[in-house]
């Protein structure tokens, strides 16, 4: 090969390398899908740094902070290590290991997740609760949008649970976990004394979810009957990734 075609070659290849490795972090954030947990719109702006280690500012309700994130392979499993943290309003912090290569496939490591519960709470009408829940994802593996691995514990730090126009609780500590059961995501959530409170499951492409008597009990809202009756159920439709 001609000694003009291999210097061409090289500097095609060396821009092509250098276009790779400098780019921006705004070409990255451009492509993410438009989110809405919680039903409110996720505003990502200012994004600035490489694509593969980059940071960008967040805006959720009344929620706005920052977002870090560095490209980390798990394997041949591409993946971001992120780092989420607040700048105003409630104190709530994300971190933890997110990868895969779709809407379909993808999976979350050692994902820890700390949150006030008036974010939640004010989404539930006619109810609210102070406190904060810490949660952390060991590991959830989903395939084909079907989960295969799932396991999580989560802590509710305690507080005053309110509801209606009088209604009102000191609620304890309270533990939840999350299992496989077989093939099943469950979620079992107890008191201090290890009494289940409630339990959900995800099967069948439907989330469903069961409140145990014992619940109301702790509120101090029911008498008689046993604490492992259920006197609330739910189910729904449910999918993850796209269809």
């Amino acid at each position: 090969m001609p000694r003009k075609w291999i210097l061409a070659l090289l500097f095609v290849v060396s821009l092509i390398v250098f276009l790779v490795v400098l780019m921006p972090a705004a070409v990255l954030v451009e492509r993410v899908p438009a989110l809405r947990p919680g039903g409110a719109p996720l505003v990502l702006q200012s994004a600035r740094g490489p694509w593969w280690q980059g940071q960008v500012d967040w805006r959720w309700q009344q929620l706005q902070g920052v977002l870090d994130w560095q490209l980390d392979w798990h394997g041949l499993t591409p993946g971001l290590n992120i780092s989420a943290r607040t700048r105003s309003g409630e104190d709530a912090r994300i971190s933890g290991w997110l990868g895969g290569t779709g809407q379909q496939d993808w999976s979350v490591e050692q994902l820890r997740v700390a949150l006030p519960v008036a974010l939640v709470a004010a989404r539930i009408p006619q109810g609210n609760a102070d406190g904060r829940v810490d949660a952390t994802i060991m590991s959830l593996a989903v395939s084909s949008g079907q989960i295969e691995d799932a396991r999580a514990t989560l802590q509710y730090s305690g507080g005053t649970v309110t509801w209606g126009r009088n209604g009102s609780s000191s609620v304890p500590v309270l533990q939840g976990k999350v299992s496989m059961e077989g093939a099943v995501p469950s979620l079992l959530v107890t008191d201090p004394q290890g009494q289940p409170l409630m339990n959900a499951s995800l099967a069948e492409g439907r989330f469903q979810v069961a409140v145990l008597r014992a619940w109301p009990q702790l509120l101090g809202v029911s008498q008689g009957g046993s604490a492992d009756d259920v006197v609330f159920q739910m189910s729904q439709p449910f999918a993850l990734g796209g269809g």
